[in-house]
């Protein structure tokens, strides 16, 4: 169901492709708990993501993302600023690891949107972020991280008689 991903060279630097319909089914079946520990995830492996590959705009703290989600539901904005920033982190690790951007933030928008109208929809955006997101664990396990690549080897020296011989130049002609 979710594959295992190197993202760095430690050993809980992993990031997991998961099903789009896992994350919403899973979320309802345990009653919300595992769409918690899935948005603690998501973000703790773009973090990692982040540090492997030495770039900024990843996240720093995934903790800060969940506490924005629960309990912060309670005072109804810090979710969405979580989202927020989550999906710009999410393009952001698209633009590191394939260079192309596919997450659109507006479909986002319009999909909570149509989460308030049509409480269904509100489960589509998990399933659409993680799509989205492993996009990004996909281009990571084709090119694979900096650290993990087999580094090229040196280029090899000049031979000594082409670098110690003087260039000459031809007489003007005339």
């Amino acid at each position: 169901m979710a594959d295992k991903i190197a993202v760095g060279a430690g050993p809980g630097a992993t990031a997991k492709t998961r099903h789009p319909v896992a994350v919403p089914a899973l979320t309802i079946i345990t009653l919300g708990i595992y769409g918690i520990y899935w948005w603690y995830q998501i973000n703790r492996e773009m973090v990692d993501l982040g540090r492997a590959r030495g770039v900024d705009g990843l996240g720093d703290s995934p903790t800060k993302s969940l506490l924005a989600v629960f309990p912060g539901f309670l005072i109804i904005v810090p979710p969405y600023i979580s989202l927020y920033n989550t999906v710009k982190r999410i393009q952001r690790a698209q633009e590191v690891t394939s260079n192309q951007v596919t997450l659109n933030g507006m479909i986002v928008m319009w999909l909570i949107i149509a989460g308030f109208i049509v409480g269904v929809a509100g489960l589509i955006v998990p399933g659409y972020i993680q799509a989205e997101l492993n996009k990004a664990w996909e281009a990571v396990r084709a090119g694979g991280a900096p650290e993990l690549q087999a580094t090229p080897p040196p280029p090899a020296p000049a031979a000594p008689e082409a670098a110690a011989a003087p260039a000459t130049t031809p007489p003007p002609a005339g």
